[in-house]
């Protein structure tokens, strides 16, 4: 039986060394993975960064040439409106020269009336 213990004592270093060593290799494996797993993290980050940087740039400068068309048309319809007040203000002006007018050919014709209808009238 000490025979048995004697191999078992000189198989157990070689094997712990063995075993030793495979569990050192892993730890160093599992290490190097967490470091590449965190250097991606980071670049992921920054490329994160620099995207919410260009969509936003993007975003910018679709804002200012939405801001730029609604401009544009805002200038336009306030030329189409003034446009609109103007001929509004010719038209009104040219309803009171008519009216004007008209009152004042009553007013003529209405003297005329008076004038020819006392000469109508028989003296006694």
């Amino acid at each position: 039986m000490s025979s048995r213990w004697r191999v078992l004592e000189a198989a157990a270093l070689p094997l712990f060394v063995v075993l030793f060593m495979g569990l050192w290799q892993g730890l160093r494996h599992q290490t190097d993975v967490i470091s590449d797993l965190n250097l991606q993290l980071n670049e992921l980050e920054q490329n994160i960064e620099v995207n919410r940087n260009n969509l936003m740039e993007e975003q910018l400068e679709f804002l200012q040439r939405r801001q730029q068309t609604l401009e544009t048309e805002m200038g336009e319809l306030k030329r189409s409106q003034q446009r609109w007040i103007n001929q509004e203000q010719q038209r009104l002006k040219r309803q009171q020269v008519d009216v004007m007018t008209f009152q004042e050919d009553l007013n003529s014709e209405h003297s005329q009336h008076s004038r020819s209808s006392i000469d109508m009238i028989p003296s006694p």
